[in-house]
């Protein structure tokens, strides 16, 4: 199959849709959060908080570029199940109050000065997941479809 047989980029798009995001602690153990994300750059964005001044095992797989793995899915049956799975390393990134800006205004009413704080906060950082490998595959009408699969970065179906 050459491409997904739905518009990756438009699902990843949607507003209000979090991902379910996964990864293992320092000691091993699972960790799997729902976040919210924005996807631009090939890559997918997260701001964490730093919670009593220790880092999320999300933050410290970024910091270790050690593996995560995203999923943004639909589920609506039987018209709309459409489902994106990726893995790849995470890293931290400075801060750039643009594009936390821009995560936060696809879930959120406004903007507002408390959400300004939010985002410049020193006690959350920005990080992200290049999806190295991966699958798309969705269900109309809960019929099986082929499924899109990648393991290289550049085949990756949405925007880079």
């Amino acid at each position: 199959m050459d491409r997904p047989t739905f518009a990756v980029q438009d699902l990843l798009d949607e507003s209000r849709l979090p991902a379910s995001v996964a990864t293992t602690s320092g000691r091993g153990n699972p960790a799997l959060a729902m976040m919210w994300f924005v996807a631009e750059e090939g890559r997918f964005w997260f701001h964490t908080p730093v919670s009593d001044g220790a880092p999320s095992p999300f933050l410290a797989a970024a910091r270790d570029n050690r593996e995560v793995a995203v999923m943004v899915a639909t589920f609506a049956p039987p018209d709309d199940v459409r489902q994106l799975r990726t893995s790849g390393p995470a890293r931290l990134e400075a801060k750039d109050l643009a594009r936390i800006r821009r995560i936060y205004e696809r879930y959120i009413p406004g903007w507002s000065p408390d959400w300004a704080k939010h985002a410049a906060s020193p006690d959350a950082r920005l990080w992200s997941m290049s999806p190295d490998r991966g699958m798309a595959v969705t269900y109309p009408g809960l019929e099986n479809r082929p499924v899109f699969r990648w393991t290289n970065p550049a085949e990756a179906p949405f925007s880079s």
